[in-house]
């Protein structure tokens, strides 16, 4: 008997390009892959505008890790890397371990020779890191790799439960395989509202909410708790026109006060002057010198080299690029 299909939700990555979370939220799709990014330590170049998008929509998350690694330090290596893009947005979800054909063609270009053994053992090394950081861990395999690369029997022997993530493109399920996965990916050709193009497309099986807790609202992040202390210096009032409230979270009366918050230059003619100005310049200008290793000047006045340095960073983020420090701007530089 195959298991109760809960839900359907894309899986999507810099690939994809720009996508729409609000309408992929609106088509139905409660849970959205999103590769957090691949190898050492390179974050998918659209990770944090997706997952800025999941996290403000109340969309769950299914992230992932694309290896390549080729020794279990090195597995364990790209775990670490996967859980601090988690953690900036929340403190719990499934992250998977995907170890495909490419991943054992790198190892052979660097004379490694990938068996069922190291597979499994470098599985072990970034799921058990997964678990060990309060996260769940999933592994992304087929039918192939079930079984030449990964001994499950030896993955539930040192994790307890471990979740699969199952690619098999075909329009059903053979019964010999219909209770493998907790989530099954059936095609890499779908259409969905929200993506341009095809689309990985996933049927979820599990629902890994009770598992996932809440996060950040109990923790004081230092980037926001300096932005609320220069709103309230700049005069920002909540919507209640009370001053906020300098506890380090992104709060709904934060959010109000970043809707009223466009820092930019002023244009005349060919050339952009000085426009915004002010404590919360100061604090934008330090962010950016923070996120970018620039030294651009910290003095308050949003002219020309912030507009310049605006952009920059916009486009490192994978933001729109128009050189405006706006609500999405701001919010992005909370999170790195």
């Amino acid at each position: 008997m195959s298991k109760k299909t809960l839900y359907e939700g894309p899986d999507i990555s810099y690939h994809n390009g720009s996508v729409d979370i609000k309408r992929i939220r609106d088509a139905g799709c409660r849970r959205v892959g999103l590769r957090a990014g691949y190898g050492k330590n390179n974050v998918d170049q659209r990770y944090i505008s997706n997952a800025l998008a999941c996290y403000n929509l109340g969309v769950d998350v299914l992230l992932y890790w694309f290896s390549y690694a080729y020794t279990t330090d090195m597995a364990a290596a790209e775990a670490g890397y996967a859980i601090a893009q988690a953690a900036k947005y929340w403190q719990s979800c499934p992250i998977a371990f995907d170890f495909e054909y490419d991943s054992v063609n790198y190892a052979r270009k660097n004379s490694v020779s990938v068996t069922k053994a190291l597979a499994t053992d470098m599985a072990i090394a970034f799921l058990q890191r997964v678990k060990t950081a309060g996260y769940i861990p999933v592994i992304y395999t087929n039918r192939d790799y079930l079984r030449n690369y990964f001994d499950m029997d030896r993955l539930t022997a040192a994790l307890g439960t471990v979740y699969v993530w199952y690619a098999r493109y075909v329009n059903s399920l053979p019964a010999s395989e219909a209770e493998i996965p907790d989530i099954w990916q059936y095609t890499s050709t779908g259409r969905l509202a929200g993506v341009t193009g095809n689309v990985d497309m996933n049927c979820f099986y599990t629902d890994f909410t009770d598992a996932v807790k809440a996060d950040r609202e109990d923790k004081c992040n230092l980037n926001i708790q300096s932005f609320q202390i220069a709103a309230n210096v700049a005069g920002y009032l909540d919507a209640e026109g009370k001053l906020l409230v300098e506890d380090g979270i992104d709060g709904p009366r934060t959010q109000y006060v970043r809707r009223l918050i466009t820092l930019k230059a002023k244009k005349s003619g060919s050339k952009y002057l000085v426009g915004s100005s002010g404590p919360l310049v100061k604090w934008w200008q330090r962010r950016c010198n923070e996120i970018l290793e620039h030294s651009q000047k910290v003095d308050g006045l949003f002219g020309n080299a912030s507009r310049s340095e605006t952009l920059m960073l916009q486009r490192r983020l994978s933001l729109k690029a128009d050189g405006i420090a706006g609500y999405n701007s701001i919010q992005a530089v909370f999170y790195n």
